[in-house]
């Protein structure tokens, strides 16, 4: 997007300087930057809820074994 330090934005193979565009369509490109940048935001923290529920589902399967051999030890033991 730079070519000798004059940015620029190529649009339909055709490319253009970015100060010499209109203020709307620079406008535009700039929501565009901000979308991109939130969708990549959006992207990484679904990655950071499927890694929580995936150690989750991990957590909830180790306790519950646990929990089933503790039973299992107790069901040997005399009750006074």
């Amino acid at each position: 997007m730079t070519q000798e330090g004059n940015p620029t934005i190529t649009v339909d193979d055709k490319e253009y300087e970015v100060a010499s565009l209109p203020d709307e369509v620079k406008e535009l490109l700039a929501l565009h930057q901000q979308a991109q940048a939130s969708m990549l935001s959006a992207r990484r923290e679904a990655v950071i809820h499927e890694v929580a529920v995936s150690g989750f589902s991990t957590s909830i399967a180790n306790r519950m074994k646990a929990l089933e051999e503790e039973s299992d030890v107790g069901e040997g033991e005399l009750v006074s």
